[in-house]
Parts: structure tokens; sequence; C-alpha cells
């Protein structure tokens, strides 16, 4: 399976029929060769106001306790039955197989009394929580394999990281497959292989120059 990732010009959240149909020739192309495809999505954490994901609308985003905006997306807003919509509708005219959901719901609470799938701050925990499981029971029931960096295994989640710390990314690429190895002997004690996944940053991932990258390092790490 390859992912359309973050970088890639992809944009699962589109209605435009002509990107769709391009992502939709280029699934069938990759299938004809018997590979699957996915598609990568930030759906909740950091799109909300002034988010880095890009604003959802400040009519769906997580209401502070003193009344503020915040970055996060409100998973019980009316923000979730769009991006349900819109991923669905993707999924289905493409043929994606998989959806990496970077930023699902985090547990932040939210004071908003006007958001529409809960009533207030005392609710909001509980009520995003069952939202995020019922946008993964959906996913699996038309047969889309789930990405996720969260432990959701209990409700349609199939693999997440085995350990997670994009800080480790910016340091030095020995140092860094140092701690992916420790992070991997950790957290198969509690999770099967298959269930884990680890990251490689190619290239500059949010610091640390050449020497946290890997692309030229092929006599280094002895890579063929």
């Amino acid at each position: 399976m390859i992912i359309f990732s973050f970088g890639s010009d992809f944009n699962i959240e589109t209605v435009d029929e002509a990107e769709i149909q391009r992502v939709a020739d280029q699934v069938a192309y990759a299938q004809s060769k018997g590979i699957e495809v996915g598609g990568y999505d930030l759906i909740c954490l950091d799109r909300g106001h002034e988010g880095y994901g890009g604003n959802v609308g400040d009519e769906w985003v997580v209401i502070g306790e003193d009344g503020s905006l915040t970055v996060d997306a409100c998973f019980a807003s009316g923000w979730y039955d769009k991006l349900h919509d819109l991923i669905a509708n993707f999924v289905t005219k493409t043929g994606l197989s998989m959806l990496e959901t970077d930023g699902p719901y985090g547990g932040a609470s939210c004071s908003s009394t006007t958001h529409d799938h809960h009533h207030d701050l005392a609710d909001s925990v509980y009520r995003q929580t069952q939202q995020q499981n019922t946008f993964y029971h959906e996913m699996r029931e038309i047969n889309v394999f789930i990405n996720q960096p969260d432990n959701f295994f209990f409700h349609g989640g199939s693999k997440s990281g085995l350990g997670y710390d994009e800080n480790t990314f910016s340091l030095p690429a020995s140092r860094d497959i140092d701690i992916a190895r420790t992070l991997v002997y950790d957290n198969t004690y509690t999770m099967l292989p298959t269930q884990g996944w680890m990251f490689l940053p190619l290239s500059e991932y949010h610091s640390g120059g050449d020497s946290a990258t890997f692309l030229d390092k092929r006599d280094m790490y002895e890579v063929s």
C-alpha cells in the first residue's frame, strides 16, 4: 500500500470533480499493479482558529472555558458532518482503501452551547469521543483501513505509532534510529508489530538540517 501523504498535493476534502477523477485514475492504475492506495487528512487537532491545518470555520472550533477560540476543531460540531460527507464522497468515487487520519480527537473539552452534537462543556468530551468512534466505525463499514496516531483500536483503527515524538525527527539520523529502535522494542510488549508504524524523515521535517535526514546516507547505513 502507498499513501498520498501531506505535502503530496493531495486533498481529500475537495468536491472538485476533476481532482477527484485525477486521483481515481491514479488509484485505478495502482490497483491494476496490485497496489492499494490510501490518503492523508488532518481531521481535528489544529484545524481550528489559527491552527496550522486550516480553519474549519470559527463556528466549529473548540471554545475554551474562558470563551476563547482555540486552534482545534470540535468533533461534536457541524464540522464532523461536513468532514464525514467529504471523505465518504471522495473514498467512494476514487476507490481509496485506506485513510490516514492525523490529528483525530485528542480529548479537549468545549464550552460551546451551539454545536450540533453536544450541549455544553459538561458533555463535550464524551460526545466528541463518541463522534470520533462513530467516524471510524463508518469508515470500516465501507472497508477503509484506518491508520491513526492514537489508540482507537476498539473502534476501527488498524495502525498506530510505535511511540511518537516529533522532536526525535529533528535529531541527527543515527540518534533518531537509536530512539526508534528503543520505541519499537518497548511498544511491541503491548502491540503486535503489524499494529504499529514509525516515521522516517527523508527530508527536513521541522529542523535539524542535513544531519537529521536520510536521503543521502546510504553508505552510512548500508542501504542497497
